[in-house]
């Protein structure tokens, strides 16, 4: 962490990883996620307005009228958070599509869900709720040694995002305490991480 990648080293393959702050990792591989930029190329040149992605407001409507725009590539403006927001994931797209459908069909309907997105990496399962750009703790309640537990992003008490890891049928309740925005005690917080029956719950922990 607080750190970066300054240099692969080693003689015919990688050997070791050099990081900014001068300290070396030996490693027998590298896996390397350079990220993507979002394909925007046809709608600069169509002159619609270009922001970390393809600008849109609260309904997916670019800034051409009768425009409408959807998926990763777009930076819409989102009603509960108040600023843009892009998420790159499948999920976010599949959602999204319809629902600017429905607006160029005259609804007028805020596309307001929470961002989320899952991942499983081999025996690794998790979810991720909410939008957390800044934060002043992370809390984790369950066993994190066993990769079984949630974790909370709070900011003043009131939960941003949340994580569950190995933990299942959760992602409904850590949402409503993110709608809530209201300050949620430590103790509330396991009971709502507890409440898809997993086993390992216990105190909320700081994660550092």
């Amino acid at each position: 962490m607080d750190t970066g990648v300054e240099a692969f080293e080693g003689e015919s393959a990688v050997e070791r990883v050099r990081t900014s702050d001068g300290k070396t990792l030996d490693c027998d591989f590298v896996v390397v996620g350079v990220g993507v930029q979002p394909r925007t190329q046809l709608a600069a040149q169509a002159g619609l307005r270009i922001e970390n992605g393809i600008r849109a407001n609260e309904f997916l409507e670019t800034s051409a009228p009768g425009v409408f725009a959807a998926g990763d590539v777009v930076n819409a403006d989102h009603p509960f958070f108040g600023e843009p927001i892009r998420v790159e994931h499948w999920g976010n797209a599949l959602e999204q599509g319809p629902a600017a459908a429905r607006n160029m069909l005259g609804r007028n309907e805020p596309y307001e869900r929470l961002p989320y997105f899952f991942s499983d990496q081999y025996e690794v399962g998790m979810e991720y709720s909410g939008f957390a750009r800044e934060w002043d703790e992370v809390v984790a309640v369950g066993d994190v040694a066993a990769r079984e537990f949630v974790a909370f992003w709070l900011r003043d008490g009131r939960v941003q995002a949340g994580m569950n890891v190995n933990v299942w049928d959760v992602t409904e309740r850590i949402q409503e305490m993110i709608r809530s925005k209201r300050q949620v005690p430590r103790d509330e917080l396991a009971s709502y991480a507890s409440a898809g029956g997993a086993s390992t719950i216990s105190s909320p922990s700081s994660v550092t």
